[in-house]
């Protein structure tokens, strides 16, 4: 198994993890795509393909765990020069694997070695990556030098209450074994500390709101296992560029992006699963 610097990061070598987090891989494409344009995120994405193009546009994901977003890529002809990257090579190898033509490398912790070896992407795209940094801010700085054009990140935030950036207090359990940081951002802070970077001209932001707090072996400070903290799985696009005014403009929308299957397509997919899934998977998430 490879060794991180941190235990904090020990767990993305697990196979757990690429088992976990290959889960998607097991859809049918209908509902794949269907499920997959649901997310926030996704919607960000399209959005910016119907404005610039995808053709001779080049996209790095960082998180790309086992490579799931090069299948939607390639499945919706978004024929951009993508690249995929994660810190676990487990990930790596099984997203290899399944898509042979694909550009998927395993890097160390700090983000500064794409920069060093790939520079930039027109578009820089990662799920759920920044809120499990020991460093939140200086990874989100990163993320931001390696785009020219456009940032779209999925995290956590919270309306109400300061962010909590000790990962002792703040933190998720994974895979029975290991406390991960997790990282829920005030979106007013994350605001205020994009606002001061001169190049940042556009915020756009998308919250599906709900509680985070006592989810998914989360270990929370306390106020988020309550509604007033206004917590949501929040997704955001950064567009850099040149401003017309001192702060950048911010757009926020509210949308929900919880996938609600018909009762078709939900005995579809267990039906699917039941036959398509390895035994040591659990088909028990369709109910």
């Amino acid at each position: 198994m490879v060794e991180h610097s941190s235990s904090f990061f020990q767990g993305w070598e697990d196979d757990e993890h690429v088992r976990l987090f290959d889960w998607f891989s097991y859809f049918p494409t209908p509902l794949f795509l269907k499920q997959f344009e649901y997310f926030n995120e996704v919607r960000l994405l399209k959005e910016y393909f119907q404005v610039n193009g995808a053709k001779e546009k080049s996209m790095f994901e960082v998180g790309c765990a086992t490579g799931e977003v090069f299948r939607y890529l390639k499945r919706r002809q978004h024929e951009c020069q993508y690249r995929g990257f994660d810190i676990s090579a487990n990930a790596i190898n099984a997203a290899k694997k399944k898509f042979p033509k694909g550009n998927f490398y395993c890097i160390e912790e700090n983000t500064r070695q794409i920069f060093k070896e790939y520079g930039q992407a027109d578009i820089v795209f990662s799920r759920d990556v920044v809120i499990h940094q020991t460093n939140v801010w200086g990874f989100l700085d990163s993320l931001i030098e390696l785009t020219r054009g456009s940032l779209i990140m999925r995290m956590k935030t919270r309306d109400v209450g300061t962010t909590c950036l000790d990962p002792e207090l703040s933190c998720q359990a994974h895979y029975r074994k290991y406390w991960m940081p997790y990282v829920v951002i005030n979106v007013d802070e994350l605001c205020e500390y994009l606002a001061q970077k001169s190049d940042v001209k556009k915020i756009t932001i998308l919250k599906s709101y709900g509680i985070l707090g006592g989810q998914n072996g989360r270990f929370l400070p306390k106020e988020l296992y309550f509604p007033e903290s206004g917590t949501a799985e929040t997704s955001v696009c950064i567009e850099k560029g040149l401003r017309n005014r001192d702060k950048p403009e911010i757009v926020t929308r509210v949308q929900s992006d919880k996938m609600h299957w018909s009762l078709f397509d939900r005995a579809w997919l267990k039906l699917w699963l039941t036959y398509k899934m390895p035994p040591t998977a659990d088909a028990s998430k369709v109910s």
